[in-house]
């Protein structure tokens, strides 16, 4: 993509053109379906860099659709931006409101859009605070308002607390309450889920979302509980939402069995750790252990080759005939690089060293092999 832009640039393209061939490039990762659209005007790098992917937009839409079609007649978003989110959730509302702020980014939307056949939506330009209120009735049954309150402050500093988001959620949200209305928030990921719940009036459903084992969005969905750990994945999509007696069924692993489990980002982001199947290895450890395979299991799944403790010995047969290992320490004394430094290896192979603690407090290395 670079080497395009810059033999564009040499060939005298303008600025506008070089910002179309770099989105376009980007949005057949990001955004296939509207790479694929023929018209599709793209904005600056850093827009297509904090908008929304087709997965996790495509995932908040599936979320409205679990709501009866008739308590679905109007979707107000409030932060538009690129309007990744609002293209997939406004078909299912019978009107929907795109609100921008930002003159370039709202034109390209509205041009966007109509290409997209999404006829029954209507675009304002301007600050949510001014707009938003106008554009929702007193009575907000079947009414949705979406807010991703902006993250960054005056001088492009993340903000990840609620507090410190724009538009305020602490003043705006409980008005829309009041009236009925059903809030979608889209947060940062690096958010306290916890701290974010006590600043929130009402009831939420928590969703942490994760691509291909990477976390990317935290969302809040008003009129509703339950605390959701997913994963988006080129095989599907995986959704742990235990009950909540599962916490009280934790049990720790006296000794280590036949497979060893790693929860997903998700999961550790949503705390949902200690409802997981198996034994937990230690308190520390966020690994789990069993004697039969959980293929369920909502993270990585290993099969245990070999455990030792941390002796010269012990280390150099593990190690022995080995030269690169893919390294993971949990509820251990060590950094990856203290231990990678300490065993000679580099990173890499089909190999899997796990460093951990177990319930003893003794320290133990377990060499596996992917499920």
């Amino acid at each position: 993509m670079n080497e395009e832009i810059f033999q564009k640039a040499l060939q005298g393209a303008s600025k506008w053109e070089l910002q179309q061939i770099e989105g376009l490039a980007l949005a057949r990762k990001k955004i296939p379906s509207w790479a694929e659209t023929e018209g599709i005007q793209w904005p600056v790098r850093l827009s297509m860099e904090q908008c929304s992917s087709e997965q996790t937009a495509r995932y908040k839409a599936s979320l409205l659709q679990d709501i009866p079609s008739e308590e679905r007649t109007l979707l107000v978003d409030a932060t538009g931006g690129f309007g990744v989110d609002f293209a997939f959730m406004a078909p299912l509302f019978q009107k929907a409101v795109y609100i921008e702020q930002n003159a370039e980014l709202y034109r390209l939307v509205q041009h966007n859009l109509s290409l997209l056949g999404l006829s029954h939506v209507t675009c304002l330009e301007g600050q949510a605070e001014r707009l938003l209120m106008s554009q929702l009735p007193d009575d907000g049954r079947g009414v949705c308002c979406f807010i991703d309150p902006a993250r960054r402050d005056g001088h492009n500093r993340k903000m990840v607390g609620l507090k410190d988001c724009s538009p305020d959620v602490n003043a705006v949200v409980p008005e829309l309450l009041s009236r009925g209305i059903r809030v979608i928030l889209k947060l940062s990921p690096m958010l306290d889920v916890t701290a974010a719940l006590r600043e929130l009036s009402g009831e939420w459903a928590v969703y942490v979302v994760a691509v291909e084992g990477e976390c990317k969005e935290l969302l809040l969905l008003s009129q509703d509980s339950g605390i959701h750990a997913v994963n988006i994945s080129r095989t599907g999509i995986s959704d742990f939402h235990p009950q909540t007696d599962s916490m009280s069924r934790l049990t720790y692993a006296r000794q280590l069995s036949r497979y060893l489990y790693e929860p997903s980002a998700a999961v550790l982001k949503a705390g949902l750790q200690d409802a997981l199947p198996g034994e937990k290895l230690s308190p520390q450890s966020h690994l789990f252990t069993s004697d039969e395979v959980l293929l369920d299991f909502p993270g990585r799944c290993f099969k245990v080759e070999r455990a030792s403790g941390f002796s010269k010995r012990d280390l150099k047969e593990m190690t022995e005939g080995l030269h690169q290992a893919n390294l993971t320490v949990r509820g251990f004394p060590m950094s990856v690089a203290q231990l990678r430094k300490k065993l000679r290896l580099e990173e890499g192979g089909d190999v899997y060293l796990f460093a951990a603690t177990m319930a003893d407090r003794s320290h133990v290395l377990i060499k596996c092999s992917k499920i």
